[in-house]
């Protein structure tokens, strides 16, 4: 519990003042839940992350691989994207553009390295893909669109807009991924 607190104090205040906008007590409260939910996302990622690069060494089909390295790579651009976010790392639009640019190119093509159904025991895309087509290639250019309308001018354009990219992948492999709200994609 001293911990807590102590953790507490270190988001809410500068010299002991308690920042404006609310009393110490809630000011600490979203805080401690921000830190707690910020650990939980980095440690999430660190988890998932490795077991996806054992994984895609050990995939034979081809097609599958070819899938997994571009989910990857928009994989490693949400993350910048996150980080400058929350604050793991100071916002840079030069790195930001890039980040952009990957995930447009990746959502992009989508459609494109589905379109056959290439099955690996180690894939976790669903059957469903090509028995509902349609609704995955909407899934997918929703999520490219959604990749060309991140604002990545500022960081407040970022966190408007990010989310919308977050949730058009989710949404997706909701749907059609056999292990669905895993951020590790493919």
């Amino acid at each position: 519990m001293t911990h807590v607190l102590f953790l507490f104090h270190l988001f809410d205040s500068v010299n002991g003042t308690p920042q404006p906008g609310g009393s110490i007590v809630s000011h600490r409260l979203f805080h401690f839940t921000t830190a707690a939910i910020l650990a939980l996302t980095l440690a999430l990622t660190l988890a998932l992350t490795a077991p996806a690069v054992t994984a895609q060494e050990q995939i034979t089909n081809k097609g599958v691989k070819k899938r997994v390295a571009q989910m990857l790579s928009a994989q490693d651009a949400v993350t910048t994207l996150i980080d400058m976010m929350a604050g793991r790392m100071t916002f840079n639009a030069n790195n930001a553009r890039a980040a952009r640019r990957v995930l447009t190119q990746t959502s992009g093509r989508i459609s494109r390295l589905f379109k056959k159904p290439h099955q690996d025991p180690l894939s976790n895309a669903r059957p469903e893909i090509w028995t509902y087509w349609d609704d995955f290639r909407a899934r997918a250019d929703t999520s490219e669109q959604a990749a060309r309308q991140l604002n990545v001018n500022s960081l407040n354009g970022l966190r408007r807009t990010l989310p919308n990219v977050l949730h058009s992948c989710l949404s997706c492999h909701d749907r059609f991924r056999v292990k669905p709200n895993e951020f590790i994609t493919h």
